[in-house]
C-alpha cells in the first residue's frame, strides 16, 4: 500500500524548477496542438505572447480586456481570505454586463 506523507521542507531546486517545467510543457503542448490544427506553431505562439504587446494600440486593447478580470480578481481576494469559495465571478460579470446595458 502506498502511503503519502508531507515533506518537512521543499528543496530549493524543486521550488525553482517547477514553474519553469510547467511553462515549458505548456509551450510544447500548445505548439503540438497548433501543429495538429494545421497552424504554424511559432507564428501561433507569437500571436499569443508577443503580438499583444508589440504596438501601443495593442497594449491599450490588452488593458481594456484585462481590467475587468483584474477587478474581479481583486474582489475575489477578500472571499478567499475569508475562506469562502467563489467560482462564479466571471459569469456574474458577464450577466451584469448583459443585463446592465
Amino acid at each position: 500500500m502506498i502511503t503519502l506523507s508531507p515533506r518537512k521542507t521543499i528543496p530549493l531546486q524543486l521550488t525553482l524548477l517547477t514553474p519553469v517545467v510547467a511553462i515549458a510543457l505548456t509551450l510544447v503542448i500548445g505548439a503540438i496542438i497548433f501543429a495538429t490544427l494545421g497552424y504554424h506553431p511559432g507564428e501561433a505562439l507569437y500571436q499569443f505572447f508577443v503580438a499583444p504587446i508589440s504596438r501601443p494600440d495593442q497594449v491599450a486593447n490588452l488593458f481594456v480586456k484585462a481590467c475587468p478580470l483584474i477587478i474581479i480578481a481583486s474582489g475575489l481576494v477578500f472571499a478567499y481570505r475569508a475562506n469562502v469559495w467563489n467560482i462564479g465571478a466571471e459569469g456574474q460579470m458577464i450577466l451584469g454586463a448583459m443585463f446592465g446595458g
